[in-house]
């Protein structure tokens, strides 16, 4: 069952994507580069909303560093956002999620629905996420906080699962448990379970739902995130979160802060062809990979490569003799690192300078 309302996409473009250092830096994160087609992530999110049979112009949340970026890309595919709002530090999802929610709130009215999404994710089939969204709408119309479970293709290690529960309507299900990340036994078997979906991180609410929900359950995150979007400073499209009060809000994720403890949540399976893209072998496993399964970009030359990530935006790469490597250059840095390690990327680049990451 599906119902026609206005749906308003939110996209959180304040991700640092640290996990595809060098290539995603704090100045230039990953959802701004184009990684697998000639759009940028961002790009791609914005054209995945459409923005006709229900869906309003979209709104971005992103760093205040980035809100000229933000403009320009939207820019150059013909999207024009009904507002980029920008925040002066970094505080998680769930200040996110209250920002989203007022400035719905103020346009469209309480029953208007947030779709909130990242700008740095990956859908194979575009169609079949709006419909997905447009499913979600009834139960979200019901007062529902409805996230959206990509089902999984491999028992993958590095995503959180969700396991549903009863139906509601027949498209969406209660929420019986979410479920850390598992090891790759367990991960088998939430694979073989037909109720086990990865957490896509992908919400659908309403505007009031998502504010009483965060009263009740983070006060404290609701009060700051509240004062910094009601002190904000509007400048033309860009609306700036007032400094002193959204860093007083905790740095905390909408699934903590309030999916887990919400009587509220349910969840639609999604057969999207979803991916976070949250690190090279990610990256490698979505690009088109040659007869030896080396997945290659730029400037590259090679002989008796075999299953590399050969990714150039920097300096050619010349790779000779050479499995299961990602090998990344870009002007400042160049990246050397098993390809099945990705785990590792993180804490090596926290040795780094501020200015380097």
């Amino acid at each position: 069952m599906s119902i026609s309302v206005n749906i308003v996409p939110v996209i959180m473009s304040g991700g640092a994507g640290t996990r595809l250092w060098p290539l995603s830096t704090r100045e230039k994160p990953k959802q701004l580069h184009a990684l697998n087609s000639q759009l940028t992530l961002l790009q791609e999110t914005l054209l995945r909303c459409p923005q006709t049979k229900g869906f309003a112009a979209p709104i971005v949340v992103c760093a205040e560093r980035h809100g000229k970026q933000i403009k320009a890309q939207c820019e150059a595919v013909n999207t024009a956002p009904a507002s980029i709002i920008t925040e002066p530090c970094p505080r998680n999802t769930a200040p996110c999620a209250v920002s989203a929610a007022l400035a719905v709130q103020r346009h469209y009215g309480d029953d208007a629905q947030i779709l909130l999404l990242a700008a740095d994710h990956y859908m194979a089939d575009r169609q079949a996420f709006v419909d997905a969204v447009r499913a979600g709408a009834a139960a979200a119309a019901q007062g529902h906080i409805v996230t959206f479970g990509a089902k999984p293709n491999h028992p993958a290690t590095g995503y959180g699962y969700i396991r549903r529960g009863a139906a509601i309507d027949g498209v969406a299900f209660n929420v019986d448990s979410f479920v850390e990340k598992p090891d790759l036994a367990t991960a088998k078997t939430y694979l073989a379970d037909q109720n086990y979906v990865w957490n896509a991180g992908i919400f659908l609410f309403r505007a009031d739902v998502m504010l009483a929900e965060m009263a009740t359950h983070r006060p404290d995150i609701m009060r700051h995130a509240a004062a910094a979007w009601h002190e904000a400073r509007e400048d033309g499209i860009f609306q700036h979160l007032a400094e002193e009060s959204f860093a007083k809000c905790p740095g905390e994720s909408l699934d903590y802060a309030v999916m887990e403890n919400t009587k509220c949540a349910a969840i639609v399976p999604l057969g999207a062809g979803w991916s976070d893209i949250g690190s090279w072998p990610a990256l490698h496993e979505l690009m088109t990979k040659d007869a030896h399964g080396n997945a290659i970009h730029g400037r590259v030359i090679m002989n008796k490569a075999r299953d590399c990530l050969l990714h150039a935006d920097g300096p050619m790469i010349a790779a000779y003799g050479v499995e299961n490597l990602a090998i990344i250059t870009t002007k400042k840095a160049v990246l050397v690192m098993p390809l099945a390690e990705a785990q590792n990327l993180k804490a090596l680049i926290e040795n780094l300078e501020e200015d380097e990451r």
